[in-house]
């Protein structure tokens, strides 16, 4: 059986503008046809050079890349290393930038009342991310998320946390609470002994300030870990 991810073309040495017209990636994707990786790329791309048609293209920055999740993770500087021009490549960035804010967005109203509920709706936010980032989400009376702030993004080896920083948003939007997340780009979700002692500070401020913090997730290649349920910090309700 036909994979729809993966690329078949009719012929390497034929581009696009001579395939028929029903069989053209824009137009399959347009009619809700299946579309490959490479394909879809192929239509950001928009269109090749004189040496290499998009299709080409295309594959080569898949391929360069790591596939689709080397390309999520993928900036403007590694887009280019991988053969795309400036605008090619910013397009590219667009569209997986959006494509996240698309998935984030959806998860806003949601209830973030268990570690997995709230893993489920903060996780596009922090995916396939290159840098170390920390994120503040904010919830309502119900632990029903409110907004995802993004308070730092440092480098893989790490990010300094000023504690007041964490609950400026929740003050201003009168958040009920607040759960922590941020990712680790080495893939490994364990907490760090910075990681223990920023959740326990943060703990304690939101007990001054009357906005409990409920959790500190930490997320690393496809996976997620607790500080609440695994870190022993005393958390409130």
């Amino acid at each position: 059986m036909r994979d729809p991810h993966k690329w078949q073309p009719i012929s390497r040495g034929v581009r696009i503008s001579e395939w028929p017209v029903a069989t053209r990636p824009r137009e399959r994707l347009l009619a809700g046809r299946p579309v490959s990786d490479v394909e879809l790329i192929a239509v950001l791309l928009g269109s090749g050079t004189r040496s290499r048609s998009a299709l080409a293209l295309a594959e080569h920055a898949l391929v360069s890349l790591g596939g689709p999740a080397g390309l999520a993770r993928a900036d403007g500087a590694a887009l280019r290393a991988a053969g795309c021009g400036p605008a090619s490549a910013a397009r590219l960035v667009a569209a997986i930038e959006l494509g996240r804010r698309c998935l984030a967005a959806s998860a806003l109203g949601l209830p973030c009342d268990s570690p997995a509920a709230a893993a489920a709706a903060l996780a596009p936010h922090l995916a396939n991310r290159e840098r170390e980032t920390l994120a503040v989400a904010l919830l309502d009376r119900k632990r029903r998320l409110i907004s995802v702030v993004p308070v730092y993004a440092g480098t893989v080896s790490g990010t300094t946390v000023r504690v007041g920083e964490l609950f400026s948003e929740a003050v201003r939007r009168n958040a009920s609470a607040i759960l922590l997340a941020h990712n680790h780009p080495s893939g490994d979700p364990l907490p760090s002994p910075d990681d223990l002692r920023t959740t326990t500070d943060a703990v304690a401020a939101g007990r001054l300030l009357g906005i409990p913090v409920i959790d500190h997730l930490v997320f690393g290649a496809g996976r997620w870990h607790s500080l609440r349920e695994r870190s022993g910090i005393s958390f409130d309700e």
